[in-house]
């Protein structure tokens, strides 16, 4: 069976072969704070240098990961809800859109 972080990266590569580029720009912020969440702290380089390959990484479960996109959701929300608070409507659509798209991912999980 595919994981939750597997299938946002098949859905993401997907995305670009259909130049779907509002589905690429949410899933790429949502595989960014994964792989940001994958990150074991306090890990540096012998230089000090600290490249995406030279880090421990952490394996999440897929509850680990609809976890994260609940937070991205709640992000988004907000941002819907302040852009409508000051008369933004395009804006505030723009990130429901967005929303849309992460809560696919929970309602299928």
């Amino acid at each position: 069976m595919t994981s939750l972080h597997d299938r946002i990266r098949d859905d993401l590569n997907q995305a670009m072969k259909d130049r779907d580029m509002k589905r690429v720009k949410v899933l790429r912020t949502t595989l960014s704070a994964i792989q940001n969440a994958e990150a074991v702290e306090g890990v540096a380089s012998v230089e000090g240098i600290v490249g995406y390959g030279d880090v421990a990484r952490r394996s999440l479960s897929d509850e680990d990961v609809s976890g994260i996109i609940s937070l991205e959701i709640e992000e988004f929300e907000g941002y819907v809800a302040e852009y409508r608070r000051i008369g933004q409507t395009e804006k505030a659509e723009d990130f429901h859109q967005d929303l849309e798209i992460l809560r696919g991912y929970l309602v299928e999980s």
